[in-house]
């Protein structure tokens, strides 16, 4: 299938403020470790809440790989997508939250609320003492601020992060390159819904495969090959939102033409990624 992949932007959030009194007895701890030359110090463990979107969990290698080279323990508790928030919801007010959580811009404002009323720490003046934070780039960080602090720590992805992914097999099977138009975009998907790519004789696959919403989804990149600005643009001296652009109306057209051709799943606005990966 021609599957439009979008990858959501995350927050790591450091930890609470309430943990500041844990904080000082492993510094304590670590300290008289260091001053005692038989007693060795133990590896401090950071414990993590990260999102899963796959049916299985990360393979180990890469959490060991991290923690050899670290000389930490990494307690990762890998929460499905679709209960994420929930979780998060529930963590935050029975104060259980690990010492690191990722966030997206649907829980921003709650966590702005909370670090103006001081349950988390400013992380900023701290930056310039680590080899590899120090190569964090500095617009990103900015645009992460909350009221001019930073509490956060982004992480890194390539700054174009939304594009699409095709089946190189189906593509060749049907002799075709790979699109670089809208146009050819869509002829692709018409193909790979009517022209048997993986022939199998069977009416059994679909043009692209698209899930968790319109904004997040395969409408947000299509929209930007059209034009449209990214959640609001200039024009004529005013900021307006995306949706006030000729641009935008043309993506919807787009789309409205894809999932009445049948050409892109049905209920993609509504599809989980879970469900979505599982149609590649």
């Amino acid at each position: 299938m021609l599957v439009i992949v979008v990858i959501l932007g995350m927050i790591l959030i450091t930890a609470c403020g309430d943990e500041t009194s844990k904080e000082g007895k492993i510094n304590e701890n670590n300290e008289s470790g260091a001053n005692d030359g038989d007693h060795s110090e133990e590896t401090p463990t950071i414990s993590i809440m990260a999102k899963l979107h796959t049916p299985e969990v990360p393979d180990s290698r890469i959490r060991e790989i991290v923690e050899e080279k670290t000389d930490v323990n990494l307690d990762i508790k890998w929460v499905p997508n679709n209960n994420y928030n929930e979780k998060l919801n529930t963590a935050f007010a029975t104060n259980t939250l690990p010492q690191v959580v990722s966030i997206g811009s649907e829980q921003l404002d709650q966590f702005r609320e909370a670090i103006r009323d001081g349950q988390f720490w400013e992380v900023g003046p701290y930056l310039e003492d680590y080899e590899h934070l120090t190569q964090l780039k500095d617009p990103i960080i900015e645009n992460s601020m909350i009221d001019g602090k930073v509490y956060s720590l982004y992480q890194g992805r390539p700054l174009s992060r939304m594009g699409i992914v095709y089946r190189k097999d189906w593509a060749d099977h049907l002799g075709l390159e790979a699109p670089t138009t809208t146009d050819e975009v869509f002829e692709m998907a018409q193909a790979f819904t009517e022209d048997d790519p993986n022939q199998s004789g069977e009416d059994d696959t679909i043009g692209i495969a698209d899930g968790d919403g319109l904004y997040w989804g395969a409408f947000k990149l299509i929209a930007s090959w059209f034009g449209t600005p990214n959640s609001r643009g200039e024009q004529d001296g005013q900021l307006l939102p995306e949706f006030m652009f000729p641009e935008y109306l043309e993506a919807m057209n787009y789309m409205k033409d894809l999932r009445d051709n049948g050409y892109i799943n049905q209920d993609f606005p509504i599809t989980s990624k879970e469900d979505e990966a599982a149609m590649i």
